[in-house]
Formats: structure tokens, sequence, C-alpha cells
């Protein structure tokens, strides 16, 4: 149930059920302490009555002075009109037969203020010492002349107890809901960025990529916000790039397209417009050595249209690649490029036992090392590069570095060469990783991890 409700309602909730228990804990502890110090001034003025009537008893045993009558006539034992003062007892005298001589209250006394609900009197529990009064017989000269009833009367302690507490109730009750509402300003205050960074989470999802979070005033809060811009601003330049080389692909394959339909424009319909003159002349011709001489001249152009034919598909596909495998295909390639690249030294450093990766990893490699290749002898005038293909316990690793001009990774490239490859070997859970600086060289390395398509094809 709890977890349909907002962090913010959370948190609000458990503080005040905190403050709430903080305060339940205190009025326990309040009425019981009013409670036992009830008990104790009841127990305390009981006991100090009892001594000066026992003392008065002893005293009484020796001198009959005390028999006097009062002014109705009647003889005071004990003189409990004197202890009309003390409010949390009555002290009643009995006599023999059970009939009331003596009292020091005979109404009851006024008292100002309220009297405490019976709510509060109830949680006090002090029942017990209400209904049980105590009681003295008195025996002088071995004659039983009646009894002490000595009852607690706590209705003045109370009122005093209930007059301090409800005091202190009101303040501790107004300071916690000042704690309350103080809390929900905080916390509400707290949690409104939470809504910007929603509301800024929503347009992300909306491909509202240009969406920025502000600085926040609180130090988590201001985290959470240079993150969010920064994720927000690398998500929006991928975009960009995205579109990007969606564009430079179409371009290239739109590029491709027309070389591939001039190709067979130029190369292959010439040959089959020879073809058909040719074969034209053979079904024209009347002597046999006119026909052999067509017949021949066909079967030079379909050889040439076969090595035409095969540098198409070659340009489509390294061929190479399933008949001698990734090593000797790259050693082939390197071999070629050097050819017509005599003034720069190449390091090659080619593995003859390489695992033989998912034919995507080989041709991914495959073009990065044609397209590194291409682009040292385009742009970087390099004296020196290094090539490097080696199995690891990862997978596949591959390095191509230069001493070359290098360039400024940090601006972004018109080209579709570095992009490329880096959205095809991401694209192949691989990772690549382009280190350059102007005027020292470029270095490419590129790591796949191995998989079970790997074999080994070192035999």
């Amino acid at each position: 149930m709890m977890k349909s409700f907002s962090l913010q309602f959370k948190l609000n909730l458990t503080i005040t059920l905190l403050l709430l228990g903080l305060l339940f804990t205190w009025a326990i502890s309040v009425i019981k302490n009013a409670r036992e110090d009830v008990l104790a001034e009841v127990e305390s003025t009981t006991n100090l009555v009892i001594h000066l009537l026992d003392a008065q008893i002893a005293h009484y045993m020796t001198d009959f002075g005390w028999l006097d009558r009062s002014e109705k006539g009647e003889i005071n034992i004990f003189k409990l009109e004197e202890l009309m003062n003390i409010r949390h007892l009555k002290v009643d005298f009995l006599d023999p037969t059970g009939h009331l001589r003596e009292s020091n209250r005979t109404t009851r006394l006024e008292h100002d203020g309220e009297d405490p609900p019976a709510w509060f009197v109830k949680l006090l529990d002090i029942s017990s010492v209400l209904n049980e009064p105590k009681r003295k017989n008195i025996i002088l000269n071995g004659r039983f002349i009646g009894e002490l009833v000595i009852t607690p009367d706590p209705s003045f302690e109370l009122r005093e107890i209930w007059e301090d507490t409800s005091g202190l109730l009101a303040i501790v009750g107004f300071f916690g809901l000042s704690v309350l509402f103080f809390v929900y300003l905080a916390v509400r205050t707290t949690f409104k960025p939470v809504k910007q960074i929603i509301h800024g989470l929503n347009q992300i999802e909306h491909g509202e990529y240009q969406s920025r979070l502000p600085s926040f005033e609180q130090i988590e809060l201001r985290e959470i916000s240079d993150k969010f811009n920064k994720m927000a601003s690398t998500l929006e330049q991928s975009i960009r790039n995205n579109h990007r080389l969606t564009q430079q692909i179409i371009h290239l394959q739109e590029e491709e397209r027309k070389k591939l339909a001039r190709d067979l424009h130029d190369e292959i319909g010439q040959y089959l417009t020879a073809v058909h003159i040719d074969a034209s002349a053979m079904v024209a011709a009347k002597k046999l050595t006119v026909a052999r001489e067509s017949a021949t001249a066909i079967a030079q152009i379909t050889r040439q249209m076969m090595f035409t034919i095969q540098d198409l598909l070659a340009r489509l596909r390294p061929r190479v690649l399933d008949e001698l495998g990734l090593s000797l295909a790259l050693a082939e390639l390197i071999h070629h490029w050097h050819d017509r690249n005599r003034n720069i030294m190449v390091v090659n450093d080619i593995s003859n036992h390489l695992m033989q990766p998912d034919e995507s990893v080989a041709v991914t490699v495959y073009r990065i090392v044609q397209e590194c290749l291409t682009n040292i002898s385009k742009h970087a005038a390099a004296s020196r590069v290094t090539i490097e293909v080696t199995d690891t316990d990862q997978g596949l690793y591959l390095l191509v570095e230069d001493d070359g001009r290098g360039f400024d990774t940090a601006v972004p490239s018109r080209g579709y060469g570095l992009a490329g490859m880096q959205e095809r070997v991401e694209g192949l859970m691989g990772t690549m990783n382009i280190t350059s600086t102007p005027g020292q060289g470029t270095r490419i390395e590129v790591r796949f991890h191995k998989t079970d398509k790997f074999q080994d094809i070192a035999s």
C-alpha cells in the first residue's frame, strides 16, 4: 500500500509518526510521574496525620484534661476540626456504635479552578487509593472508645497537576504542530526540484533533447542536475551525429549505386554490345573463318567481363576473407597498399594463429584496416605505420598507429570514415579508442570480446 505513495508523503508521514511517538512517550511519562506524585503526596500526608494522632493518643493516656466539652456540649477527643486545612485527607472519628463523633471536614472544601477531565483521572488510575481508607482502632486504658477513619482526598492535588499538565500539554502541542508545519515546508521545498527533474526526464522521453536543469542549491541535487545536463548534452550530440551519419550513409549508398550503375553501363554494357555484334556476325557469316574470328572475340570479351565482375564483387565484399581467412586477407591488403606507398615503412604484426571470429567481426576488422590505410595515404603524411592484430584472453585486438600529422579528436569530423568505424564496432558490442594529437600521429585501438562463434583455425 505504501508503495503507491510519493516519497514526500512517506517522509512527512514518517516524521509525523515519529513526533507523535515522542509526544505519546512524553505523555505517558508525565502521567506516570503525576500518579506517583499524587500517591506520594497522599501517602506522606496520611502518615503525618497518623503520627500526629498517635502522639495525641499517647498524651491522652497520661493526662485526662482533654475531656473537656465543646461549645455544643460534646466531648472532643482529637479536636479534628483543627485539621480542616489538610486538603488531601478526610479524618473521621467514629464511636463504638459507628456514629460520627468528630471530623476535620463536615462540608466539602471549595477550591478554585476547574476539575480535571474524567479521562485524565482515569489515566492516572488512582481509584485504588480512593477506595482504600485507613482505619485505626482507638483503645484507652484497655477500653475501645472508637475508630479513626482516614480517607484520602487527592482532588486538590489532581487539580494542581492538571493545571500544570494542561498548560504544558498546550505548549508541547503547539510546539509539535509548529515542528510539523516547518518540516512540511522544508520537505516540500526540498522535493520541489524533483518535479523539475521529472519534467526534464519527460522532455527527454518525448525527444526534446535540448532540455536542461538549473543548478539547484542542494549539493546532492546539484550533482544530479550536472549529471542530467551532461547526459542530455551527450544524448543530443549522439542523436545529432546519428542523423548526420544516416544522411551520409544514404548519400554513400546512392553514390555507390551510381558508381555500380556507371560501371555496369560503361564496362559490362560495352562488353555485351561487343558480344552482340560478334554474335550477329557469326550468324551472318558465310565463311567458317569469319565465324571463328567472331567466336574468338566473344571468348576474349567474356574473359574480360569475368575480371570486371570479380573486381565489382571484391568492392562489394572482400572475397579473400572467404578464401584465405582474416590473417592472410589482411596481409594481402597491407601488401598491395605498401606497393602503392613505398615511401612509408609498414610494421606488420598480424598473428598467423587468429581465432576465426564471427563473419561480421572479420569483415569489420578488414574494413577498419582498409579505411585506416586509405586515410593514412591521403591525409597523414606518415613515414611509419604499425599494424597489430592478435588474440588476447578477452578477445580480438586490433591496433593501427602512425607517426603522421594527427588531428584534434575534440573537433567533430565531417567525414564518415572514423564515425562509421565507431558505429560498426559498437554495433558488434566492441570498443574503439582513438588517440590523436596534432603533429604527433594517431593511434586507433579496437577490441572485440570473445564469443562462442570464435573457432580455432590455427591448424
